[in-house]
């Protein structure tokens, strides 16, 4: 795509969350990454507050990022909380598991003390922004492409499969 059409597209951002657990109540975030449609990402490693201590081996063999590499490698949860607001401003930002990525946000925010600025919305939300052609494209596209189970690379697959569906249609 020619930078003629990247400055035409509109900004949208995504999120994924990976975590300690699946669907456990005292599971908590464990990397957060986000990929907009002008081509931005970052991902953090989340260090567990001394509290969380729930570790599920089925969820490591899906994400493939060990508690150990948590402890030496993830920044603080305030710093994290910090540099997602930073980053993510007061865009709305869309996510596919808003239910689960929504409370582990939640779990990080909370345990910082810091107030999110962004608001999270589901992908599905997007039929209002994108229009049901372009909505229906984009989740076609998303559904042929792997799904690889990391933060960042979930969410620019989702940035990248509506780059894809808005310069079709444009």
């Amino acid at each position: 795509m020619d930078n003629q059409a990247t400055t035409r597209l509109p900004l949208i951002t995504f999120l994924d969350v990976e975590a300690s657990g699946l669907l456990q109540p005292d599971s908590y975030p464990i990397e957060i990454g986000w990929a907009d449609t002008l081509g931005n990402s970052d991902t953090l490693l989340i260090h567990p507050c001394d509290t969380w201590s729930h570790w599920d081996r089925h969820a490591e063999a899906l994400h493939g990022i060990t508690r150990s590499q948590l402890l030496e490698e993830g920044i603080p949860v305030a710093e994290a909380a910090h540099r997602l607001n930073e980053m993510l401003g007061v865009e709305t930002v869309y996510c596919d598991a808003l239910e689960y990525d929504g409370f582990w946000l939640s779990r990080l925010f909370e345990a910082a003390g810091v107030e999110r600025s962004f608001t999270l919305a589901d992908v599905h939300q997007l039929h209002d922004v994108l229009g049901a052609e372009r909505a229906a494209l984009l989740r076609d596209i998303v559904r042929e492409m792997p799904t690889p189970h990391r933060a960042r690379e979930d969410a620019a697959r989702y940035a990248e499969a509506c780059r894809e569906a808005l310069g079709r249609i444009y």
